[in-house]
């Protein structure tokens, strides 16, 4: 089977992916994951999303112990240095799956939490959120890191401009042209504020816990299941 452009471009940029993050999130990245990872009630049993190099569930691993931690992702190669982390930690209670997150291998109603750091937007809305709502026990939690867009079209035209021009040097000595465009183009699915939390709260969640940081440009979001 032909691999999708997404599953090319994560295959191809695992080497080079926790530097490039660490350099343009000025290496805050690790306390947005964790303090997302404090906003929620944790469970007995979460799934990371496009758990990319495993940093998500790292953390949660080192929060809580008993934890049952499953990372699904669609690129092999990122799911190889998850592995090789986790391992290294001496993390034993993971599993990591070669997955399509809209047609997650998970029974119905049989996860308490959901994570998706940096990975939401790569997503169609709709349609991750009810593959999320399916798995998801009733009162489990969604939990969010991601690009918030502007609410203004000035400061979102100008976040475009920065990712395109400002840090399209560096991104490319890492990415080819087509990665980095990539990226650039999914910027463009990001929500603001209000359009993240109606969103969530018009298919029956409660808005648990919000945060915005790195100069509002980023979503810190926690999401409780209601129906």
């Amino acid at each position: 089977m032909e691999k999708s452009v997404a599953e090319s471009i994560f295959d191809s940029v695992h080497r080079a992916y926790d530097r490039f993050l660490n350099f343009a999130t000025l290496k805050k990245i690790n306390s947005w994951q964790l303090e997302v990872i404090n906003s929620t009630p944790l469970g007995k049993y979460v799934v990371d999303v496009g758990t990319g190099t495993g940093e998500i569930l790292l953390k949660l691993s080192a929060i809580k112990k008993d934890l049952n931690l499953l990372g699904l992702d669609i690129s092999l190669n990122m799911l190889k240095v998850a592995k090789r982390k986790l391992e290294n930690q001496g993390v034993k209670n993971f599993l990591l799956l070669k997955a399509d997150a809209l047609n997650m291998p998970i029974k119905d109603s049989s996860v308490d939490n959901i994570f998706f750091s940096l990975v939401f937007r790569h997503l169609p809305a709709d349609k991750i959120l009810y593959e999320s709502k399916r798995v998801l026990v009733k009162d489990g939690y969604i939990s969010i890191v991601e690009i918030a867009k502007p609410n203004s079209r000035f400061l979102y035209s100008l976040m475009i401009l920065l990712t395109d021009k400002i840090f399209r040097p560096f991104g490319r000595v890492l990415f080819s042209k087509v990665e980095w465009d990539y990226f650039v183009d999914s910027i463009k699915n990001s929500m603001t504020r209000k359009e993240l939390i109606e969103f969530f709260m018009k298919n029956g969640f409660k808005s648990h816990y919000y945060s915005k940081r790195f100069f509002g440009l980023i979503h810190i979001a926690v999401f409780k299941r209601e129906e």
